[in-house]
């Protein structure tokens, strides 16, 4: 293996993609995505467990009139809530037609009425939600149900001058359903002492205790699967696409013919690629992951997730490249490639069909990524990259062995 011929090699392909700026050009792009990602969220968590795919990132709440109520309301309105609920006064109380909002959006609409039979004054709530996912205003109806019966008790204590029973709701949002349930026993036990004529005897309603808890298993941080997601992407792009791509634009060429009859050897040809490519995958995902979570640089499992993910990439990129005999076939074989995998795996994923997805690179890669991104590195981990090394050596030999055979035709 002789320096001067591989630092010549490597001199060849940075002075082409110099010269190529259209992947510099995307490099750049994803740099910029990484950027605008960690601005608009820095620490890459989202403090009002909102997901930032699809859902409701604003919740309107419309009144026609100023009323005590709407003002004590808005002083209710969480500190994790307060960017997204948004009062406005331009409810009108006569809809005529289709009632619409922007994309993204849901509305809380506070009407006044007075029922027809008693005649006594009202107030509607009406919810909208998009269209089929009444869900993704979850987050919003949690706080304004519970807001808006503490302001109602406080209105009602004013009105009539004395206390009523205390409104304590619990921290989590099955108060109501507590509440509920209280009021069933109370009915029962009503209904019981007025049949019988005595309060004593057992209850007709079991005690209910009803609680709520967290999986062992975190939620799934979007902005950190975004993160991961263009990580992936860089060490794809450079390994997967670019290199059997030029590959056979050099075959082309003639340029790889060549190198093979210059001094250089087939292995120094092959390490030369090896060195480029993987190396400018990993440092533009380094760049990018870094950009989003700086700490994760100085986790020794990250580089090593981003070292066997690259290998991986490589080993696949060079079968590419021996198997294809043009820039055409060699672009549409790696198009092929990652729908194919990502139809097995979706297929393995939506009938659980086990063991078959460990064989996939794409298995395991992204898992020890993410988690290597999320700050989430657990014993399962250590094995899927032990599994990523071992998928990738045996694509790096039966790629060495495949561009022996037929690389240079």
């Amino acid at each position: 293996m002789r320096l001067y011929i591989l630092r010549a090699l490597v001199g060849k392909e940075i002075r082409r993609h110099l010269a190529n700026r259209g992947g510099i050009a995307l490099s750049l792009l994803l740099v910029a995505a990484a950027v605008l990602l960690s601005v608009f969220n820095p620490g890459g968590t989202d403090q009002s467990g909102l997901s930032m795919v699809g859902g409701v990132h604003h919740c309107y709440v419309e009144y026609a009139e100023d009323t005590p109520f709407v003002q004590s309301l808005m002083k209710t309105v969480p500190v994790n809530l307060q960017t997204r609920v948004l009062f406005r006064p331009r409810f009108s109380q006569n809809v005529d037609g289709l009632v619409t909002y922007e994309p993204g959006c849901g509305a809380i609409q506070i009407r006044s009425y007075i029922d027809p039979q008693s005649g006594r004054p009202g107030v509607k709530f009406w919810i909208w939600h998009p269209a089929g996912d009444p869900t993704a205003m979850a987050p919003y109806e949690a706080w304004f149900w519970k807001a808006a019966r503490q302001v109602m008790q406080l209105e009602a204590e004013a009105k009539l001058g004395t206390r009523l029973p205390e409104f304590a709701p619990e921290s989590d949002d099955l108060w109501a359903v507590r509440a509920s349930f209280r009021q069933l026993e109370e009915q029962a036990e009503a209904a019981r002492a007025k049949k019988i004529g005595s309060a004593r005897g057992p209850s007709p309603v079991p005690l209910i205790s009803i609680d709520r808890d967290a999986l062992a298993a975190k939620p799934l941080d979007f902005r950190s699967a975004i993160a991961t997601g263009m990580v992936v992407f860089a060490l794809y792009f450079a390994c997967v696409y670019l290199l059997p791509t030029l590959n056979c634009e050099e075959r082309e060429r003639g340029v790889l013919l060549a190198q093979a009859l210059s001094p250089a050897s087939p292995l120094e040809i092959l390490t030369a690629k090896f060195l480029f490519y993987p190396v400018m995958g990993i440092t533009l995902a380094a760049i990018l992951a870094g950009i989003y979570r700086p700490a994760v640089l100085t986790t020794p499992f990250f580089w090593l997730a981003l070292l066997a993910v690259s290998a991986a990439f490589l080993g696949i990129g060079m079968t590419v490249a021996a198997i294809a005999r043009t820039q055409r076939a060699a672009f549409l074989g790696s198009m092929c490639y990652l729908l194919s995998v990502s139809l097995f795996l979706f297929i393995c994923s939506t009938n659980a069909i086990p063991y078959l997805p460990y064989a996939a690179v794409e298995f395991h890669g992204p898992r020890i990524l993410h988690a290597a991104v999320e700050g989430s590195v657990e014993t399962v981990h250590w094995k899927h990259l032990l599994a990523e090394f071992c998928l990738a050596g045996c694509w790096l030999t039966a790629a060495g062995w495949l561009f022996r055979r037929r690389g240079w035709q």
